[in-house]
């Protein structure tokens, strides 16, 4: 490692925990937490300490479960990581969840917590207050049932490949030919493709019947009318579901117009009747698909070199993280992409599914972003202030997609190429707030519509489809193909609720990107001076920390697609 990289890299000593303790599980842990418990606490600065100590020894407990869920999805296949993760499900976490609940009483009844400074630690004091009232024992067994089903989401769907064309094929190895020439060829691998989910279709309506029934309990344990409840309160939401309803008429009224203009103009352009699902990712004047590196080293590298030309400290972080990957697609790997944070070493972890595609760029571009929430906040001493809220952790990641889209020279000699490369991710932009809230509004209708069952659940789908539809004339898919479109988004079987967030932090990243054409340095540093506040404010103060408003109103998101659409030439 070098001198420049440990910087960002070096490791925080132990203080509280044994310096030479190697976690197994549970027993190693729990003589720290009881001590803990049994502490006394007589002072101010004593509180304060014991805040580090505890932060310290959950860094160290959800370091290893994030180790196990990492090398679980990595390798779903291999029945011993998946074990020795469900361990952690069923052993582990159930008993963090318990002393978790001890801890913050006993922080929280504290006499000395009221003398905290309230700039340094009110944010706490919300988190630990509403973890309090969202504590019931009888909800830990059903957090493990969730977690266990959601493995097997996991498994199911990394399982899943395509005989095409004479070989075995991941899913999104799949997605590749859809960016073909050739629409015959298109249609052929999105039909092969739908009609292997659809031979999972019963058995996923099942998983996600069997995970309704446990979450509609854990809410009635609360005194909560729905899940939905909980979820808004868990996640700290400064906002309510009706604000979610009026985002979701503010997008119908902005951005699905626009998405609709640039699927009309695909449309002329391809010169066909209609635009099939099988049409909407080719490239619309016939040419090949953009084939920006053929390995995954090449793609960490040439991320790197973008993340240098925006600004040097970016690339220096990328560059001395790159060991702590896993980038390519294989059969047994889990589906998506994510940063998982080894919280006791404050490091992130990259996993992707990468195929050749230029959305693999983008991906890597995102959960670089991610990588550099982490980096920038990881000298905050309390664990609880290295995660912000959700719709600014996706600024992070989003903001990172337009500033990198601008740089794409490591991948592309080609000017032309870049400015396709770029145009096509605006567009993917554009597309993104109908689907966030088409898949919002279906989790609103699914907890708040207790006892349907998946034939209405479907319809409820498909009436949203059709509410924010961009001109995709689906008729000549596979029976079903739409219907069950919603079983692909993970976040709806694993994270409730979710998925708002992408679409306000678009609006967020946006903003950034917006100050970024005019005043690149003090957009960079803004951003830069946000992240390194972690989650120690709410998101609208993270927002107006990094110079751009918590507004989704139509107002705003119009301004910011006029700004795209002029950038596209429409």
């Amino acid at each position: 490692m070098t001198t420049k990289n440990a910087e960002w890299l070096s490791a925080f000593e132990r203080k509280f925990i044994d310096k030479d303790l190697e976690i197994t599980g549970w027993d190693d842990l729990a003589p720290y937490f009881e001590k803990l418990e049994k502490t006394s606490l007589e002072s101010e600065a004593n509180l304060k300490a014991w805040l580090i100590n505890w932060s310290e020894l959950l860094s160290a407990a959800h370091e290893y479960v994030s180790q196990r869920y990492i090398e679980m999805t990595c390798h779903t296949d291999d029945e011993k990581k998946k074990e020795a993760y469900l361990v952690c499900v069923r052993e582990l976490e159930p008993k963090l969840s318990e002393f978790d609940d001890r801890l913050n009483r006993k922080y929280y009844d504290s006499k000395f917590r009221d003398g905290l400074d309230k700039s340094e630690y009110g944010q706490l004091n919300r988190m630990i207050a509403t973890s309090i009232e969202l504590f019931d024992e009888k909800n830990i067994p059903i957090q493990v049932t969730l977690q266990e089903l959601s493995q097997k989401y996991q498994e199911l769907m990394g399982a899943m490949t395509v005989m095409f064309e004479g070989k075995e094929k991941t899913m999104p190895q799949m997605s590749n030919y859809l960016r073909e020439p050739e629409r015959d060829l298109r249609q052929r691998a999105f039909t092969a493709t739908a009609e292997r989910r659809l031979e999972e279709k019963d058995k996923l309506d099942d998983m996600f019947d069997a995970m309704l029934k446990p979450r509609a309990d854990f809410a009635e344990n609360l005194g909560l009318e729905n899940y939905r409840d909980y979820c808004f309160k868990s996640k700290l939401r400064d906002y309510t579901p009706d604000d979610c309803f009026r985002f979701h008429e503010a997008v119908e009224k902005t951005a699905v117009p626009l998405a609709r203009k640039i699927s009309a103009q695909r449309l002329d352009k391809m010169g066909i009747d209609k635009l099939c699902p099988w049409d909407t990712e080719c490239d619309e004047e016939g040419r090949p698909p953009l084939k920006p590196f053929d390995k995954v080293e090449d793609l960490a590298q040439g991320v790197t070199d973008i993340f240098m030309s925006v600004d040097s400290r970016l690339g220096e972080r990328f560059e001395s993280i790159r060991f702590s990957m896993d980038l390519d697609s294989r059969k047994g790997k889990a589906p998506g992409g994510y940063q998982a944070t080894l919280e006791e070493a404050r490091i992130p972890f990259i996993f992707t599914n990468a195929v050749g595609s230029h959305s693999d760029v983008n991906t890597l571009l995102h959960e670089g972003g991610h990588a550099f929430h982490t980096l920038q906040s990881r000298e905050l001493p309390l664990i609880w202030y290295r995660h912000s809220a959700m719709e600014f952790a996706e600024v992070a990641s989003m903001t990172q997609e337009l500033m990198g889209g601008d740089q794409l020279e490591p991948f592309y000699s080609d000017p032309e190429e870049r400015i396709r490369a770029r145009r096509e991710h605006l567009k993917g932009v554009v597309s993104l707030f109908g689907w966030v809230a088409r898949v919002d509004a279906f989790q609103h209708w699914i907890y708040t519509h207790p006892g349907h069952d998946s034939g209405s659940r479907n319809k409820e789908w498909l009436k949203l489809a059709d509410r924010f539809s961009v001109g995709v004339d689906w008729s000549g898919a596979p029976a079903g193909a739409l219907d069950y479109l919603w079983q692909r988004q993970l976040h709806i079987f694993e994270l409730p609720f979710y998925y708002i967030e992408y679409a306000i932090a678009q609006l967020g990243a946006l903003q950034i990107y917006r100050e970024y054409r005019q005043d690149k340095d003090k957009a960079i540093d803004n951003y830069l001076k946000a992240l390194s506040l972690g989650g120690s404010l709410p998101a609208p103060q993270l927002f107006e920390a990094g110079g751009i408003k918590f507004d989704f109103s139509a107002n705003l998101l119009g301004e910011l697609m006029e700004m795209v659409e002029q950038e596209l030439e429409l």
